[in-house]
């Protein structure tokens, strides 16, 4: 056989498997096309059916009881439903901070101030005690109950003490559900909603945040279960999942800084020797660091996620879940995960997290040989 003639039948033959490699690809393009354009139809339809549907709810004056007033999306949902004409019950742990003074400029003369430790059984019982008399005396009755409370928490496994497993879980779990259990009754006779803000943690696991991602998964679980139990009385049930906002809600301010820190010196206090050897104190201090700098990849202000909470409150059909995409660039990786892992082997999600999250965390202590 010639040269020439070799030459152009291995040319032949290459671009016979080409082609034939080819041709799958070809037509599962034509198949994936057709998946993202209906999809993308479906979504299109979707949000013109419930912009064509949506109606809001006559604001008459009702009662929302919002925990949490101190800072963040609770001071800033207390202004915004105040201003539209609801008899807003701003709970505040500190009834005489900056957040509160803030409050008290409102000049509808329809918000309320006042001192409420979601971990505080006596705190709920007052709250609930005024909001049932106010309600007596003005007829406005209660429509929804914000969960908002909450505390941010960071450490790994290994240094998280149980004190602080429980502190965390009483706060963002259990804080949840005494006040819930309480305005239950009241929400009933109105036919309301009870609005829980949980967080786009509550939908996916990232490391050193273990007890505070526990306390969102099971706000989650508890949302989901109340929702289905109160279809019987027509009492709504909504959860809104902030995603990357925590540079603008005060979860990082110096205050917040200064309990983190606080908590990580608790940590290394307690930890055994095993762990310290493991990890070494360098290791604390860099996460603490790390920290401080995520308030820069956090969206800038809280609009998003005030645009879910009103929408939660106003509308007669609101969404079971608000998963708000925050993040100061194009997309909130936080939430990208979260909506993957519906669709991702726990494997793949575990390999995913741990590469993207890889140079966030700081390195362990260095081995001495």
């Amino acid at each position: 056989m010639k040269l020439t003639e070799f030459i152009g039948l291995q040319f032949f033959e290459s671009m016979y498997l080409l082609v034939l490699f080819c041709i799958p690809i070809v037509v599962a393009q034509q198949y994936i096309g057709a998946i993202v354009l209906a999809l993308l139809i479906f979504l299109a339809l979707s949000t013109l059916t419930r912009k064509l549907l949506y109606k809001a709810v006559e604001i008459k004056g009702q009662g929302v009881l919002i925990t949490g007033c101190d800072t963040g999306f609770g001071n800033a949902c207390a202004v915004r439903l105040d201003a539209m004409g609801f008899t807003v019950f701003a709970g505040c742990l500190n009834p005489e901070c900056e957040g509160a003074k803030r409050l008290q400029e409102s000049t509808t003369g329809k918000l309320h101030i006042l001192k409420m430790d979601i971990r505080s059984d006596s705190d709920i019982k007052a709250v609930l005690e005024y909001v049932t008399e106010t309600h007596e005396s003005t007829g406005c009755g209660l429509w929804a109950v914000i969960n908002n409370a909450g505390v941010n928490f960071l450490g790994d496994i290994d240094f998280c003490t149980m004190d602080m497993y429980h502190r965390i879980m009483d706060v963002n779990l259990f804080g949840m559900v005494r006040t819930t259990k309480a305005f239950l009754p009241l929400l009933r006779k109105s036919k309301g909603r009870v609005v829980n803000v949980t967080s786009v943690r509550g939908r996916c696991v990232f490391p050193v945040a273990s007890a505070y991602t526990m306390a969102k998964f099971a706000g989650e679980a508890f949302s989901d279960g109340l929702r289905i139990e109160m279809r019987k009385f027509g009492v709504k049930v909504v959860i809104v999942e902030p995603g990357n906002f925590g540079g603008a809600t005060g979860m990082l301010n110096e205050k917040s800084l200064a309990i983190m820190k606080r908590d990580f010196n608790t940590m290394w206090t307690e930890a055994g020797e095993e762990v310290k050897e493991t990890y070494g104190k360098e290791y604390l201090d860099r996460l603490f660091e790390g920290a401080k700098g995520t308030s820069a990849t956090s969206y800038p202000t809280l609009a998003p996620v005030l645009n879910a909470l009103e929408d939660a409150v106003i509308n007669q059909n609101p969404k079971i879940r608000y998963l708000v995409d925050g993040g100061n660039g194009m997309i909130d990786v936080f939430c990208i995960l979260a909506r993957l892992y519906s669709f991702l082997p726990e494997s793949v999600m575990d390999w995913i997290v741990s590469r993207l999250l890889s140079r966030e965390l700081p390195p362990l202590k260095a081995k001495t040989q």
